[in-house]
């Protein structure tokens, strides 16, 4: 188990449905969420490299969402709206009446179905390659497939758990497609694997309930233009999983949003490519305190 950075403490609140974890550091200054991705991902594994650069003013809750992490047992679909429905417990549970909220990947639509339900309580919206913003995917019908019939994403998990080399070569060649190899790669891919055995499946609830045959039951792009408050959209140059045009096209539907990109990075630029990722969020939380 890697070590948690310094300063960042962990703890759980109890629902209905199963328990939440959470880290959180910091403690003066406006509360940030950060919402980590779908799949194999959980909130130490996106933000382990985010967490104490905004946490020198700010306070930084990372839950790990439903189902994912540490937020294990959860009994029912932990899809979009029960993920929105977990932010709005954990904010009345931390009593942080607003926050920034930046989410990444999956985490970006469950931050943006969000703030359109309840914008009182979004302050602030960063979207890093956030999933949820097109009508139909690339090859969707192959993905509808690959989700639908469950054992492929269950016997690609078992077969990343067991062998390090696919690890690596899944993760080079679909999340980190930049030339360069991520600093602590050793580290995410340990990461990853602990996550996949843990979960039995490479695919999340949020897929499984987004995806239709045809086209995708989550689209926000129609509802973007309701979203009022300061947001940008980040995307890694070399994405290869969200094209950057429905980043995009997400940032010209929101007012006001700004579009930023990070060259020479994939899918998930805030462990790529850490530092440039990081000088985008401060920019960001200086300019909207």
């Amino acid at each position: 188990m890697t070590a948690l950075p310094q300063g960042v403490e962990t703890d759980h609140i109890e629902f209905p449905a199963g328990k939440i974890r959470f880290h959180r550091a910091g403690g003066s200054g406006p509360a940030i969420v950060l919402l980590h991705g779908g799949g194999v991902d959980n909130g130490m594994l996106s933000w382990r490299r985010t967490v104490p650069v905004l946490a020198v003013d700010h306070t930084v809750f990372v839950p790990d969402l439903p189902g994912q992490g540490g937020s294990r047992p959860w009994h029912g679909r932990a899809d979009q709206r029960t993920c929105e429905e977990a932010l709005r417990w954990l904010l009345d549970a931390w009593r942080v009446p607003d926050a920034t909220v930046v989410g990444m990947s999956m985490g970006g639509s469950i931050a943006t179905g969000f703030a359109l339900r309840h914008p009182q309580r979004v302050r602030g919206l960063v979207l890093a390659a956030p999933t949820g913003m097109q009508a139909r995917l690339d090859r969707h019908l192959f993905t509808y497939l690959l989700v639908k019939l469950r054992f492929p994403g269950m016997l690609w998990a078992r077969a990343m758990g067991m062998s390090s080399a696919l690890t690596r070569r899944v993760m080079t060649r679909g999340t980190f497609t930049g030339s360069q190899p991520a600093a602590d790669l050793e580290s995410i891919l340990d990461e990853v694997r602990a996550e996949v055995r843990n979960r039995g499946t490479v695919f999340s609830d949020w897929q499984h309930g987004a995806i239709d045959r045809r086209s995708m039951r989550i689209n926000h792009l129609p509802h973007l233009d309701r979203i009022r408050c300061p947001t940008m959209v980040i995307h890694g140059e070399k994405d290869g999983i969200v094209p950057m045009s429905a980043s995009q096209e997400a940032a010209r539907a929101i007012p006001g949003a700004m579009f930023r990109w990070i060259a020479d990075a994939g899918h998930w630029p805030s462990r790529e490519k850490p530092n440039e990722f990081n000088a985008l969020l401060r920019e960001f939380v200086n300019a909207h305190p």
